[in-house]
């Protein structure tokens, strides 16, 4: 089963490709335990500044790497909730966050830093 969630507007593009499906069967006492999801999170930055990059949760901000300007990176990490949203913090201009986005495990998600974003102002969702 394979489905494709996108998510882009002006400056940065976030999308998923999932080709896995949760294995094996959950008792009723796990259902309101956290599932980790284990997510790669490939990051092309077009843009000229070093962007260090966050997964952002309900007041959890935790750090998933940093792809210097014009290269890209990939990384893989364990996630425990069903939305991800993506801070993107380019060195000495500021913030930019990606709308939340529904995640599945095994998800293979695909961020865009568009060449532009630092022209938007810092805070700025997309």
């Amino acid at each position: 089963m394979t489905a494709r969630a996108i998510l882009a507007a002006g400056a940065l593009g976030l999308s998923s490709v999932s080709c896995a499906l949760f294995p094996g069967r959950r008792d009723a006492d796990e259902l309101d335990e956290p599932v980790p999801r284990e997510i790669t999170l490939e990051v092309d930055n077009q843009n000229f500044h070093d962007a260090t990059l966050y997964a952002l949760r309900a007041g959890e901000r935790r750090r998933i790497g940093n792809v210097v300007g014009l290269t890209r990176g990939q990384f893989a990490f364990v996630w425990t909730d069903n939305d991800l949203s993506v801070e993107i913090y380019l060195m000495a201009l500021g913030s930019y966050y990606t709308r939340p986005m529904a995640i599945d495990p095994g998800d293979d998600l695909k961020l865009v830093v568009q060449p532009n974003l630092h022209k938007f102002r810092p805070g700025t969702v997309f």
